[in-house]
């Protein structure tokens, strides 16, 4: 079979600039955290220039962490934490955050759909 033209284009190519530099970041720290590094000294593994940036961007990753650990794998948020070296008032702090989130994307996907008549 031919070779389509896509095929020897990278994976990220069509990302936009910002979700590249956050999937790098969380493959980053998470490859960090796999050596046993602490939270922090995995995010230093991470050049991101723009303070603005990076603070959200590690702020998303110990979300992603939480999401995975804590909600899928069970893990309490105390033994997050320790993992982490973190203190359990930062953990407790992003999973409020998360519910915030959630709360905050439900209701713009629910007024959106009032917008255009697609109420379910």
């Amino acid at each position: 079979m031919a070779e389509k033209w896509f095929d020897d284009v990278p994976d990220d190519a069509f990302f936009p600039e910002g979700e590249k530099v956050y999937l790098e970041a969380l493959a980053k720290v998470k490859a960090g955290l796999a050596k046993g590094f602490d939270f922090e000294t995995a995010c230093a593994l991470v050049d991101i220039k723009d303070e603005n940036l990076r603070e959200t961007v590690f702020d998303d990753i110990l979300k992603v962490i939480i999401a995975e650990e804590h909600f899928a794998k069970n893990v309490p948020l105390e033994q997050i934490s320790q993992n982490l070296h973190l203190p359990i008032e930062r953990i407790e702090k992003a999973r409020k955050e998360m519910f915030e989130d959630i709360e905050r994307s439900a209701a713009d996907a629910f007024y959106k759909n009032m917008e255009h008549g697609t109420e379910h």
